[in-house]
């Protein structure tokens, strides 16, 4: 397993390629079907679907007790939260993740134990960003599993390799990545949280992250009992995509007891 930090990737890709951090072809450990999957300018939709790259149909349940912040775009989505077209440039016009909005400076908190693998300062629409590799401990799952969060407010103070605990803060909400034409002309302060997950702890992060051999997971499926992978979620029932949250309260309490995964923001009392 190798922990690498990305800084000013689009300034060093720039001097080097003459262009935009878009190439992620030379990758190591990478083949052309993984680049395809996970690249996010150059990808394919064949390659994507067969990483699992398509619309599982998950809904969240948000608690009664509680007033959390909701998700308004969804895995694979090909629309933004307010309803207009993603651009086709990245994913082929798909979500990679979900969207949580949050107002600047909302703190994030780590959904499950981990350990920071990545943190960048990226250009075109990431911006600021982080990931986190869980191990099937952490999380329950018979996986390995990363969550990466992006268009953070500041680069996070933590240092590659350390440890942090489900709940705990790791970042502020903010418009990294979402200013310049992106989100309208003053951007748009949100949390975008992707998930992979692979059955082996090793991943590659240079000019692109991706664990090897890895997968796209919809994140609201860390909040349930297997199955997890995209096909078998998809196939399900409608009422069986419902999927309750577990979240941490303000008083610092995890609800369902026992949850080794949480909401990344911290949901108030009703």
């Amino acid at each position: 397993m190798r922990i690498e930090v990305r800084l000013c990737l689009a300034a060093i890709a720039a001097a080097v390629f003459g262009g935009e951090a878009t190439a992620a072809e030379g990758e190591p450990g990478l083949g052309p079907e993984m680049i395809g999957a996970f690249a996010p300018m150059r990808s394919d939709l064949e390659n994507m679907r067969a990483r699992g790259f398509f619309a599982t149909g998950l809904r969240p349940v948000y608690p009664d007790a509680a007033a959390c912040l909701t998700v308004n775009s969804f895995f694979a989505d090909a629309t933004r939260g307010d309803g207009s077209a993603r651009n086709r440039r990245f994913y082929q016009g798909h979500h990679g993740g979900m969207d949580i909005p949050a107002p600047e400076g909302t703190r994030i908190v780590a959904v499950a134990d981990g350990v920071l693998v990545s943190k960048v300062v990226g250009g075109n629409i990431g911006g600021i960003g982080m990931v986190l590799q869980h191990s099937p401990e952490d999380t329950g799952l018979p996986v390995w599993t990363y969550t990466e969060y992006k268009h953070l407010q500041d680069l996070p103070k933590f240092d590659l390799g350390q440890n942090v605990r489900k709940g705990e803060v790791i970042a502020k909400a903010g418009l990294s990545g979402t200013t310049g034409g992106h989100f309208g002309p003053r951007g748009h302060s949100h949390l975008h949280l992707s998930v992979w997950y692979s059955t082996g702890n090793d991943y590659r992060s240079q000019r692109m992250f991706a664990p090897v051999e890895g997968y796209w997971m919809d994140p609201l499926a860390l909040f349930r009992r297997p199955p997890f992978d995209s096909a078998a979620l998809r196939d399900l029932p409608e009422e069986g995509k419902k999927t309750p949250i577990a979240y941490k309260s303000a008083d610092g309490r995890i609800f369902p007891e026992g949850s080794k995964v949480v909401w990344p923001f911290v949901c108030t009392p009703r």
